[in-house]
């Protein structure tokens, strides 16, 4: 097997925990702990470093691990979860499994059966990749690097970095995305890197998931950055970047957006 793939534990009980990354080691992996499903989050998520797995304890500090899986798979991550649990009742088992994770195990676990599991989920994990994400009218596939459009008759292929740029913008939830850390999560640049990269990237990436006039702005200029929106929404003008032409979104409906949206810029 490979030694080089990546687990990450999230316990907030500092003995288990160590004990689990020991014994993960010992089997050849690299192993990331934490105690804080906040972490957890941004580790899941951070383009910086892979991770293949993921040990989510049920009971964590600031999130119920279910929960956890749950808001992980809302925002794209298809890394395969194994939810760990001091109770072997039913209820525990399904709430996990149906929150999204591949696989619940009861402590204390046993070796050989933790090493097989593990093998079958990195095996799968490696094999679906990314789940499909909506984006608007859209569809999009990060393991084909696709976006299937209403208004396309055909799907709309992305590079890999436009794949890399539009997932990291996904993944801020709804919440801009500076310049400087889609330069550094998705290219490595360090800060004195010129930000035209971002912008060449996002004005093509733009023209994809908007590909005709009648297209609801979902790339959002903000100051210093970056917002996707992922809903089907209206947007104000002077909010969305608009075509060569002049042509702006109307608002003929402005009770269907959000409030938040008046603050961007």
């Amino acid at each position: 097997m490979s030694t080089q793939r990546h687990i990450l534990i999230a316990d907030p009980d500092t003995t288990e925990r160590a004990a689990l990354a020991a014994e993960l080691a010992g089997l050849g992996y690299t192993v990331t702990q934490t105690a804080s499903g906040s972490e957890a989050t941004a580790l899941a998520m951070s383009r910086s470093g892979r991770i293949d797995l993921m040990m989510v304890h049920s009971d964590l500090p600031d999130i119920e691990g279910s929960d956890l899986v749950a808001r992980l798979r809302r925002r794209g991550v298809g890394t395969p979860i194994i939810l760990i649990t001091d109770s072997a009742a039913e209820d525990d088992v399904v709430g996990g499994l149906d929150a999204g994770a591949d696989d619940v195990m009861v402590r204390p676990m046993r070796q050989r059966e933790l090493g097989a599991r593990l093998r079958a989920h990195l095996r799968a994990g490696g094999a679906r990749g990314e789940t499909d994400l909506r984006i608007g009218p859209a569809t999009f596939r990060p393991s084909s690097r696709t976006l299937i459009h209403p208004d396309v008759a055909r799907p709309l292929k992305l590079t890999e970095k436009e794949t890399a740029l539009l997932l990291r913008l996904y993944r801020g939830d709804g919440r801009p995305v500076s310049r400087l850390t889609l330069l550094r999560e998705v290219w490595g640049y360090s800060p004195e890197t010129s930000s035209h990269t971002v912008e060449t990237h996002i004005y093509r990436l733009r023209r994809k998931i908007e590909p005709t006039p009648r297209s609801v702005p979902l790339l959002i200029s903000e100051s210093g950055g970056y917002r996707l929106t992922t809903e089907t929404q209206m947007v104000p003008a002077g909010l969305h970047d608009a075509p060569a032409t002049g042509w702006t979104m109307p608002l003929a409906r402005p009770n269907l957006v959000s409030p938040a949206l008046y603050r961007a810029g």
